[in-house]
């Protein structure tokens, strides 16, 4: 998981910049929950591949995917 805004990774227990101290989770759907279950609304999935070449991040629930994909210096219109 990292934060999108601030660009560090949760460990664990506490955010770092360090993507190889991030926490290893079992599976996609238990990083979701976990975001979830502590409102991280900010969070995205980073699924690393081996030799980084395919690393794919996504946001946690498609109402933050426009908030996350942009920096918070963007200013966004509303949508309606």
């Amino acid at each position: 998981m990292q934060n999108a805004v601030r660009h560090v990774y949760f460990d664990g227990v506490d955010w770092n910049e360090n993507d190889a101290q991030a926490k290893d989770f079992g599976s996609v759907t238990q990083a979701e929950t976990v975001c979830h279950n502590h409102e991280l609304s900010t969070a995205l999935i980073v699924v690393k591949s081996k030799d980084g070449r395919h690393d794919v991040s996504y946001p946690v629930g498609g109402r933050n995917a426009v908030l996350v994909s942009k920096p918070a210096s963007t200013e966004i219109k509303s949508l309606y």
